[in-house]
């Protein structure tokens, strides 16, 4: 921050992205920096039906449908503000992928806490055994966590690995 007037602190980086999208504009600000190394959404989302917007558009307005098709949209905006890979068709194969076998993978063990590392475990050896070229950053990506959050899970999920299935979890 830019402490020239303490009352009137201006971000030392202000950014602010936008995305057009059928008829919608959907806007990110970033007005602070955390100042740390973990991935941050923006401070401010403005959804707005775009100038040139359809008459049927108007009509509808913003639905529930609409903010979910934004909210990836927000999530471009996010990769593109930390600087994280430009989001090709095989990254987002790649993403969709990842989050629907974590999504499977917590139904299956009752979407309980316990376990969130061995499903990240089993979806990264799965991505590194089909030779991807960067399964760690790819669950980075689809995840919204940074590396050195998910090396540590992974490496509790390998620890409890080793340990073997607690006496709780066999309960």
């Amino acid at each position: 921050m830019s402490q020239k007037n303490p009352l009137h602190a201006v971000p030392d980086r202000f950014l602010e992205l936008s995305r057009r999208d059928d008829g919608f504009v959907v806007t990110a600000r970033w007005n602070s920096d955390t100042g740390s190394d973990e991935i941050n959404g923006p401070d401010e989302v403005v959804i707005r039906i775009s100038d040139e917007a359809a008459p049927e558009v108007r009509r509808h307005g913003i639905t529930s449908a609409v903010l979910h098709r934004m909210g990836r949209r927000v999530d471009d905006m996010v990769a593109e503000f930390h600087a994280m890979p430009r989001v090709g068709a095989y990254q987002v194969m790649v993403g969709r992928y990842i989050e629907g076998r974590l999504a499977e993978l917590a139904q299956a063990r009752g979407a309980t806490a316990d376990g969130f590392e061995a499903d990240l475990l089993a979806v990264y050896e799965d991505l590194a055994g089909r030779q991807h070229a960067d399964p760690l950053g790819a669950l980075a990506t689809a995840t919204g966590r940074t590396r050195a959050v998910l090396s540590r899970l992974l490496d509790i999920a390998r620890h409890n690995d080793q340990e073997g299935p607690s006496r709780e979890r066999l309960a």
